[in-house]
């Protein structure tokens, strides 16, 4: 079975690389398409590392859907320092829908999107402080996560950051007044936070 979820995560994975080459394409306006292996083999991880700790359950449909919506944002803001807004919005109505469907309850729901986004609005009225796409990725994950859960995947994001942007000054790879972009930090502390705080 656990080989079995490590190749449907894979050929999701090819598939996430399609859209991920889509969006960049639009952005770039450019022709040129590259495949990630990376992108497979990340999916491919995460759904294994999802089943061991979820089981074949409802939730884990839900996990695995979030997560491919977290790989994707991502890579994108890796690349082009930019969240999809429809990327976002289909992971905010996913998100709600599923929700609702493994019967969290709906306040939790409400306050996991406005503590997600509000926090990082927040903090947004520091200059550079924050980006719009941020705040609106938050957001949508809290529609995934529910309250308790936004609350740890912010603030593993924020110390996970922390030790990178510190490692990545230590060995002169960014300087000071360099910035990094923080959408995968938000997703990597989602990804924990619902595998920690079920």
């Amino acid at each position: 079975m656990y080989i079995l979820i490590f190749m449907i995560g894979f050929m999701i994975g090819i598939i996430l690389n399609g859209v991920i080459e889509r969006i960049s394409h639009k952005i770039m306006k450019s022709d040129r398409k590259t495949i990630n292996i990376l992108i497979p083999i990340i999916t491919g991880l995460c759904f294994e590392i999802l089943y061991m700790r979820l089981g074949y359950t409802i939730i884990l449909a839900k996990a695995m859907t979030m997560t491919a919506f977290l790989i994707i944002i991502s890579f994108i803001d890796i690349r082009h320092r930019i969240i999809s807004d429809y990327m976002v919005l289909l992971a905010l109505i996913i998100g709600i829908m599923f929700s609702i469907v493994v019967k969290m309850e709906l306040i939790d729901i409400i306050m996991g999107m406005v503590v997600g986004g509000g926090i990082l609005f927040l903090l947004a009225l520091v200059p550079n402080a924050m980006g719009g796409g941020d705040i609106k990725l938050m957001f949508a994950m809290g529609a995934f996560l529910g309250l308790n859960r936004t609350l740890w995947a912010l603030l593993l994001a924020f110390m996970i950051s922390s030790v990178v942007s510190i490692a990545l000054i230590i060995f002169k790879i960014k300087g000071t007044k360099d910035t990094i972009p923080f959408g995968p930090f938000l997703s990597l502390g989602s990804f924990i936070s619902l595998l920690v705080f079920i």
